[in-house]
């Protein structure tokens, strides 16, 4: 089987080009001892069996971030047959950088230049069979949106048996340098001595431990000896030799623009940037994903909610009042069914969410949102991402803290993002305000709990940040111009996320319906008096204030601490899939069910996350997250429930 890997920097199309090519034949997971994303894909082509490995999204490889060190780790180890270096032809001078980087590991390379068309349109005109002339490796011109790849692939096969270029900069040409690069050929390693060389220069400590102590001391002298030839830094010197080698090489291939023009990207930006537009528009855009979420799904959710009721009642009816059609109609079709009838409702919610990171608006909401989260709460706009991240998960929305250089920021982030409305809160949204309220509130009902959720992450930052000592950091980003998503791309992104929501109803929501049902009937007879009646009875008079005081809202609550899809579940179970929503309308009120929904938002992380939480700001933060989130949760539901009863609601 073929290796091949995808290296590029982000927004070059690398990761359109791994869907284009390998569809739904993927697996997500993550790399060994990382957070980072891993996405391995498979295809055959012309008979040949190939892996495709879609590596992280990097601008060059010197172990700066998470994401670099996934890459240098991959390719020191692993050793591809392949790599294909994705570049945007309206950004080679930065792209070829990378390259660069690659081909000096002594790799086998093509290139693949994406986004032509675009390019073209900016007045870009490459020559990239003079490029691959002048470089010595393949460069075939790509549009990673269209189906057929068949050029970059036949490429990839022919280039797999070729011979990688000798990359020589002309400051590396000294006589020090070439004796000790006569005493680099005692040293056992699958490299270019070139590369070691470079490395060294640019003082890689893995390179280092290489070479041993008595080359290293000799290779200090010599380093000494060029920064004092040169006058600059040796890691300076290696920078300006590899952008000096890619100008030489665009002065020969590449037709530039005569003039800057006005892109398509840069006028919507001058209102969606805009100091006084940028804000009302992201809340804007934000208020239509809810909406959309609710209404373009209620449709088949109401389908789904029928199939799940008849087959249920179906079941009752076949096995009668046995345990075992209890289990089969309260426990599993009661409580799993009770989840995925709001399936439609997660997929939309991801396509959408999908729909604004490939469009390019993503970062532009990072950057808007940048001058609120600094004057609010002492962070920088690079914390918003994983903030968006977790209304589809909490979980990899802590997980993209890593990518906050500052430790305080981080931890920060970190406690912020459980207040995100994930997609297991969804469907309590869902089923509460789809019972109690009427169908021109729905929407904006949704739309005040997330705008609620980033308020106290807000106001959260900005209490603890006196206690969480610590530097801030720039804000830099790049703002990627805006594209039309493909849509099998976003149909396949979707697909992935929705389908882990599917998952965790047969693994998690399965088992925790189970042990819910088993609890509400043992010992036998009423419900009520069962073990979870009786534990839900005892917990009841801490939500009284809150207005849900009754037993099966507080077992509802308690079961959401494993799952936030449990309270669905819970209810589910208890009250039987086909009785969900009446019971809902006989037991709140819309102003209770407010209060509930607002608890359920703000109360404790699920136990994913808190694992996370730990791993990423210590066991201390990870211990304070649920005290202080269940704090909040009352103290917030209490006054919304208090407000709205002495304002006659």
């Amino acid at each position: 089987m073929l290796r091949i890997a995808l290296a590029g920097n982000p927004n070059v199309g690398k990761s359109t080009l791994f869907n284009n090519l390998t569809g739904l034949n993927q697996h997500v997971g993550n790399w060994p001892g990382k957070t980072v994303e891993k996405k391995t894909g498979y295809l055959n082509f012309r008979e040949n069996d190939i892996e495709i490995t879609d590596l992280p999204g990097t601008y060059s490889l010197t172990a700066g971030s998470p994401e670099e060190e996934v890459v240098i780790d991959y390719l020191l180890d692993e050793r591809p047959d392949l790599i294909i270096s994705v570049v945007d032809a309206s950004n080679l001078e930065r792209n070829l950088y990378l390259t660069l980087q690659i081909l000096e590991f002594g790799l086998n390379t093509i290139i693949a230049v994406n986004l032509n068309r675009e390019s073209e349109r900016k007045g870009y005109r490459l020559d990239e069979k003079r490029l691959e002339e002048l470089l010595g490796v393949p460069v075939i011109k790509v549009e990673a949106i269209e189906g057929n790849q068949d050029e970059l692939l036949e490429a990839a096969i022919r280039q797999v048996n070729g011979n990688p270029p000798q990359i020589r900069y002309e400051f590396l040409r000294s006589d020090a340098i070439e004796e000790f690069r006569e005493l680099l050929e005692d040293v056992e390693a699958d490299f270019p001595a070139e590369w070691i060389i470079i490395k060294l220069l640019e003082g890689d400590k893995r390179v280092a431990s290489m070479v041993g102590e008595d080359l290293l001391k000799e290779f200090e002298r010599i380093r000494r000896i060029l920064e004092e030839e040169h006058s600059a830094d040796a890691d300076i010197l290696v920078s300006d030799a590899r952008y000096g080698l890619i100008e030489g090489l665009l002065e020969r291939s590449l037709t530039r623009p005569s003039l800057d023009r006005v892109t398509v990207s840069e006028l919507i930006d001058r209102a969606v940037l805009n100091r006084y537009l940028g804000l009302p528009i992201l809340l804007g855009v934000m208020w239509l994903i809810f909406q959309l979420t609710f209404t373009a799904g209620a449709p088949l959710t109401e389908l789904i909610d029928a199939g799940v009721s008849h087959l249920a009642g179906a079941v009752q009816g076949a096995l009668g009042d046995s345990a075992a059609g209890s289990l089969l109609a309260d426990g599993v079709i009661g409580g799993v069914g009770s989840v995925l009838v709001f399936t439609p409702n997660i997929f939309i919610l991801f396509l959408l969410l999908t729909f604004l990171e490939d469009s390019g608006y993503l970062a532009r909401a990072a950057f808007v949102m940048d001058r609120v989260m600094n004057s609010l709460a002492g962070l920088s706009g690079r914390s918003f991402i994983p903030m968006m991240l977790g209304f589809g998960c909490c979980v990899p929305g802590v997980m993209a803290t890593r990518t906050i250089g500052s430790e305080r920021e981080r931890i920060l982030t970190s406690l912020m993002i459980p207040f995100m409305s994930c997609s297991a809160r969804l469907p309590v949204y869902v089923l509460f305000t789809s019972a109690l309220f009427p169908l021109i509130y729905q929407g904006w009902v949704i739309f005040f709990l997330y705008i609620l959720g980033i308020a106290v992450a807000i106001i959260t930052a900005r209490l603890l940040g006196e206690v969480v000592m610590g530097e801030g950091s720039l804000f830099l980003m790049e703002l990627p111009p805006y594209r039309l998503p493909r849509p099998r791309t976003l149909l396949i992104h979707t697909y992935h996320r929705g389908i882990q929501f599917i998952k965790k109803a047969g693994t998690i929501i399965f088992a925790g319906s189970v042990i819910i049902w088993f609890l509400s009937g043992f010992p036998a007879g009423n419900v009520s008096s069962s073990i979870l009646g009786t534990l839900g009875s005892i917990m009841a008079p801490l939500f009284h204030p809150l207005g849900f005081g009754d037993w099966q809202s507080a077992v509802a609550i308690l079961s959401g601490f494993a799952a936030k899809e449990l309270v669905i579940s819970t209810f589910g179970t208890v009250h039987g899939a086909a009785n969900i929503a009446a019971s809902i309308q006989g037991a709140f009120t819309p102003l209770e069910a407010l209060s509930f929904m607002v608890f359920v938002l703000l109360y404790t992380p699920c136990l994913a996350t808190l694992a996370v939480i730990k791993e990423e700001a210590g066991k201390r933060w990870a211990l304070f997250s649920p005290l202080y989130s269940v704090f909040v949760a009352w103290m917030a539901s209490f006054i919304i429930y208090t407000a709205g009863t002495l304002l006659g609601y």
